[in-house]
């Protein structure tokens, strides 16, 4: 069905892993280096050339571009040159990630999301459909960030002084969220539905509104034993059968 080697273009020096499959229509440019088991389904662009090649031609130098073993990218979604992914990443479809990203292991993008590039994620981060990652965002690990989230880093637009966001280990940004430029979000946070964060936020903070406002500390939540969700998730996570304490004892 979609891997039967059509109108597939490889450009110079990509360096295939063992079982690697390429769906119809893809293409890798140059410089790219692809793990064992990993899937490129069709209509993909890996390591799309940055906007220097547009502007400076034969010039330009294609940096390399790095997807780990087992890997699964999905249709329509377009890795530019530059970035490295860790094994087991995932996306749905039409993801774009630009230029100088960096993602641990165990990465997944949701369908339609948009990451703005030189952003770094840790391991295990969840990002549902439909999120838009400014630039120079700097995100923990085991980071989820639901549908419909918009993280800001021009501090007077329109100007040239970006900074993004910084979300600590373990914390949740749910649906519809805007956080702006600067803003650190500590560990263990939670941010509420349709809430705008302009301020930092301490470790275990649950904060909810526009502005966000700090309504308590996340253990207390449902009378406690909600939170941290680390104690009551563990599907794909890598806690999942020894609970999260003896994982982090053997870290």
């Amino acid at each position: 069905m979609k891997f039967n080697n059509r109108n597939v273009h490889l450009g110079m020096n990509v360096r295939l892993g063992n079982n690697v499959r390429i769906g119809d229509n893809t293409t890798i440019y140059d410089n790219v280096a692809i793990g064992d088991n990993t899937i490129i389904a069709n209509d993909c662009v890996i390591g799309e050339p940055s906007w220097e090649y547009y502007r400076h031609g034969e010039n330009y130098t294609q940096p390399e571009t790095v997807i780990g073993a087992s890997a699964l990218i999905r249709s329509h979604t377009i890795l530019y040159a530059g970035s490295s992914f860790g094994e087991n990443f995932t996306t749905g479809h039409r993801v774009t990630i630009r230029e100088n990203c960096r993602f641990g292991r165990d990465c997944q993008v949701g369908t339609l999301t948009n990451i703005q590039g030189d952003v770094t994620f840790g391991d295990y981060c969840k990002m549902h459909s439909n999120v838009l990652i400014a630039e120079f965002s700097t995100i923990g690990n085991h980071v989820f960030i639901y549908p419909f989230t918009v993280f800001t880093n021009d501090t007077h637009p329109p100007s040239n002084h970006y900074k993004g966001p910084t979300i600590g280990d373990y914390s949740v940004i749910t649906v519809h969220c805007i956080i702006l430029p600067a803003v650190k979000i500590g560990t263990h946070c939670l941010v509420g539905a349709n809430s705008v964060v302009n301020k930092d936020l301490p470790d275990f903070s649950f904060a909810v509104g526009s502005p966000a406002k700090i309504m308590r500390d996340v253990r207390e939540l449902g009378g406690g034993g909600l939170y941290p969700w680390v104690y009551n998730f563990e599907r794909g996570m890598p806690w999942q059968g020894i609970g999260f304490d003896v994982w982090s004892q053997q870290q």
